[in-house]
């Protein structure tokens, strides 16, 4: 791209004179991909209106790209990326903080990505979010990893939501940023769980945002058509908070904050929801680009909505725009004035009371970044590579201030995806190639604080409703462990009250007391449950997995036919149990192409140092033989039939980073045994990942069959199997043991 060389005498002086001049009160922050607000506003002014890469207004540089939305917290601005983008054996997920006056690296971050499908440019798609009350950063990952970082980018607390939930990998990255709400973190993403999770579905996750904890869960849609990426907006609705969110099965919900209850839905498009709902008052703004749910045979539709008035579980449409096909970019709502950019890369502005169009302007070809609006600017970016910063003009067209366009040394256009974020002055800019600070050098103390905004007429009316709910909603233990678990009366705002309940748990072996404590059997052996609170007549449920401590075996004999080991995600409907030649076995089912692929997990994501054996049999079906493996500290090791190879790799869709594969002959109807560890280096960031498979009634080779030099390899993680049944897969006798270096 074009590249600005500057001396390190002027780099001095540009740090210098900003430093003498900024306020020492930095205060107006943008913690979250859509700001303070998630409306896409800023309240500042004194913004720049012209800069340039090569130095006019440019506060400062960094050579480190990314696609996402930057966020600006407490003197810090942070960004997720790839680290190493040029080396493969390198990459990782990326969480990056920057001193917001000078553009050095306060903390680097860095963690392994594990087990998806989802490609190495996509890393880092989701924004992040930040926390005013704690300076905490949160991140959601590509792999199902969701971290909570302090002021020094320390790991507070982590989850990792594929081997804990059966999160699904999202189709080519989609992966929804994080947002904060009180003491909630909220996220959402499709999973194949277990028990009332088990059919997959676009699902709300509400955690505890200081130790990660699952608050509450909530499945409000039905089948997905898409992963998707829309971010959850929480506003004050008829006073109480409301989660407002597009979802996977095409539809807009509204959720309350408290318990996850779906409060209405209004189905909008054949197809999932991308783009992120506005909300300004009562009113709720959305947008889609695909195929419409009624008679309608325009493509796309923006509507409004009045969320207060809900009758028969839909909220009253009060305007509609057929065919408008924006579905990727969220609109920006400001004053009187809906701004929203379609897939074509035309920015439009409506009247947001009417729907009325009053112009259009086109920046571009193609269109992924939102629009941000501040100082009466409106400042958007295009997928290919330019930055535009408009001056509005009411009903009018918009006059161009600037417009900056970026290229890669061979003429490429440099990818600009994410919005710029706004705070005390300043724009920050991520490209794909490099972060910019950009901001009026010699007039930086002109500010307006960006404050959070919340309807006060809605706060005032109230509501007498008073939600149940039982915390935490879900856990995973192990045999022998104890959770307490309590029974919350919640009012309109989010107010606290205990309740004493009469206790009881279902399908579990322990027992609970009368103040919520659930101390489970020590049994070695796989439960999911429920933990039962019972007030009058009415019960209230949280759930409850045990996944067994390492060293176990499972051989399936004490489950019936037709039934699946509790609590292991993803196998109701794609796996049973099932007798053969008098003994049990686990099947791996083919008859829906969609499920083919499943991991399943068996113990906890911290889990290290065991090696995982079982024995396994592929059938031959319209001549296709099936893929099978295991999986060890987030590695698999999988033999593939139609290609008759042995394989260990980490990250499905990238192999070049790292794998090994080799020539192996899977014959079918044969059983075989299957055994993988993972060896850390003692010293460093390395290890070894070891496999060996041999035919069942043979003796087991001394040597390993197949070994791989990790240079950083994955420390901990979930042992488990896996399965491409485009053929029917057996397991049997799987067995999970430390071993001795």
């Amino acid at each position: 791209m074009k590249t600005v060389k500057m001396s390190h005498l002027r780099m001095y002086f540009v740090v210098f004179s900003m430093l003498a001049v900024v306020s020492s009160s930095l205060t107006a922050d943008w913690p979250l991909w859509r700001g303070l607000n998630s409306d896409g506003v800023s309240q500042e002014v004194g913004l720049p209106s012209t800069w340039s890469a090569e130095g006019e207004n440019l506060i400062w540089k960094q050579s480190i790209g990314g696609r996402s939305t930057p966020i600006v917290l407490d003197e810090r601005v942070c960004i997720i990326t790839l680290a190493e983008p040029h080396e493969p054996s390198k990459w990782q997920e990326r969480i990056v903080c920057f001193d917001v006056l000078t553009g050095n690296i306060k903390w680097d971050f860095r963690y392994k990505v594990f087990l998806t499908d989802i490609p190495h440019h996509r890393v880092g798609w989701a924004s992040l979010a930040g926390d005013s009350e704690s300076g905490f950063i949160y991140s959601n990952g590509i792999e199902g990893m969701v971290h909570c970082l302090d002021t020094d980018g320390k790991v507070v607390w982590s989850r990792s939501f594929s081997e804990e939930v059966g999160r699904i990998s999202g189709y080519g990255g989609r992966t929804v940023s994080p947002t904060i709400e009180g003491d909630l973190l909220l996220i959402n993403f499709l999973n194949a769980g277990w028990g009332s999770t088990t059919i997959p579905r676009d699902r709300f996750y509400a955690l505890n945002k200081h130790t990660g904890e699952t608050v509450w869960i909530s499945t409000p849609g039905g089948a997905p058509k898409d992963t998707t990426y829309n971010v959850p907006v929480v506003k004050i609705i008829n006073g109480r908070k409301v989660l407002m969110s597009g979802n996977a099965d095409g539809a807009i919900y509204g959720l309350s904050l408290n318990t996850g209850k779906k409060l209405w839905g209004y189905p909008l498009s054949k197809r999932g929801i991308n783009s992120s709902v506005v909300v300004q008052g009562n009113r709720l703004y959305a947008s889609h680009s695909e195929e419409n749910v009624d008679e309608s045979t325009a493509m796309g539709r923006l509507i409004c909505l009045d969320v207060s008035k809900i009758v028969n579980g839909k909220p009253k449409l009060l305007w509609k725009v057929d065919g408008f096909t924006a579905g990727y970019a969220s609109p920006a709502i400001w004053d009187n004035y809906l701004f929203q950019v379609d897939n074509s890369a035309n920015l439009v502005a409506f009247n947001a009371m009417t729907g009325e169009q009053f112009w259009k302007y086109n920046i571009g070809v193609m269109q992924r970044a939102s629009p941000v609006i501040a100082d009466n600017k409106l400042m958007v970016a295009d997928v290919d590579g330019k930055f535009h910063i408009l001056q509005l003009r009411g009903t009018r067209v918009p006059l161009i201030r600037d417009l900056e366009e970026f290229q890669n040394d061979d003429g490429s256009a440099v990818p600009i995806n994410g919005s710029p974020a706004i705070s005390n002055g300043k724009l920050y800019l991520l490209t794909e190639n490099n972060l910019y600070c950009i901001g009026n050098k010699l007039n930086l103390t002109t500010k307006k604080e960006n404050k959070r905004l919340d309807d006060k007429d809605n706060q005032l009316i109230g509501d007498s409703t008073r939600e149940i709910l039982v915390v935490p909603g879900e856990v995973i233990l192990s045999p022998g462990e104890e959770k307490k678990f309590t029974v919350n009366e919640i009012d309109f705002l989010g107010g606290l009250n205990q309740i004493k309940p009469e206790w009881s748990l279902k399908n579990l072996k322990g027992t609970v007391s009368s103040s919520g404590m659930v101390s489970l059997s020590k049994d070695n052996v796989p439960q999911a449950g429920l933990v039962i609170g019972v007030i009058g007549n009415t019960s209230y449920k949280a759930r409850i997995t045990s996944r067994p401590r390492i060293p176990f075996k499972e051989d399936f004999e004490s489950f019936q036919d037709g039934s699946v080991p509790p609590g292991w995600n993803s196998t109701k409907g794609r796996f049973i149990i099932t007798s053969k030649n008098g003994n049990k076995v686990l099947k791996k089912l083919s008859n829906n192409p969609r499920s083919w692929r499943t991991m399943v997990f068996m113990s906890k994501p911290k889990s290290s140092g065991y090696e995982i054996t079982a024995e396994m049999l592929a059938t031959e079906q319209k001549r296709r033989l099936p893929d099978m493996g295991l999986i060890a500290q987030r590695y698999i090791l999988a033999v593939m039939g139609n290609r008759q190879e042995l394989q260990i790799r980490s990250w499905l869709s990238e192999l070049g980073h790292f794998s090994k594969t080799i020539k192996y002959a899977l014959d079918p109807n044969a059983w075989y045994h299957m055994k993988l560890r993972v060896e850390n280096d003692l010293v460093g960031t390395g290890g070894k990942i070891l496999g060996k498979i041999w035919k069942k009634g043979t003796t087991e080779p001394k040597e390993w069959s197949i070994e791989a030099k990790d240079p950083i390899v994955h420390k901990q993680g979930s042992p488990g199997i896996y399965g491409y049944s485009s053929a029917e897969i057996l397991y049997d006798n799987i067995g999970v043991k430390h071993f001795d270096r």
